[in-house]
Order: C-alpha cells, then structure tokens, then sequence
C-alpha cells in the first residue's frame, strides 16, 4: 500500500515524538521538545512533526497562537511502521 500510514517506516525521533504523544495524548511543540531525550532545538522537533503530519500520524489544531499536536493513529499502527516494538 504505497504512501498509507503503515507503509512509511519511522525514524527514531519520530519514534520517540510519538511516544510523547501517545503518553499525553495532546502537547504543543515545546511540551514535545521538553520531553525528548538529546535536548533536540524547538525547530527540528516542528519539523519531524510536519512530516508525522504528512505521514499520517498526528495532526494539529490551532489553539490561540499554538499548534496543539494530537496522534490519529492508534498505537499498533505505530508500531507496525516503526518496524519495531518500541511503544
């Protein structure tokens, strides 16, 4: 199935981006970069998170001034594309 979210392996970092989201259930950006491990910079978090966006995994909705980034598929999914069992 080219191009379905199952399809799409996962990076590490988008691996862990989930993670975060899966434990919160909903975070802005920053909470997301707060809680990854190496203290990766505000700017590559948004941008591992346009691509989850593109992939299929999260979406954001806008609240106030904020991007609030939500995941849409269900964890097993996640899993799947990641290749391996990290979540």
């Amino acid at each position: 199935m080219p191009g379905s979210v199952q399809s799409e392996m996962l990076s590490r970092r988008e691996r862990q981006i989930m993670d975060v989201l899966f434990a919160m259930g909903r975070a802005t950006g920053q909470e997301i970069q707060q809680r990854l491990p190496g203290e990766p910079n505000y700017s590559s978090v948004r941008t591992i998170l346009r691509v989850l966006e593109r992939k299929g995994h999260v979406q954001h909705v806008e609240e106030g001034l904020k991007y609030v980034y939500l995941p849409v598929v269900e964890r097993e999914v996640a899993k799947k594309s990641a290749g391996v069992d990290v979540l």
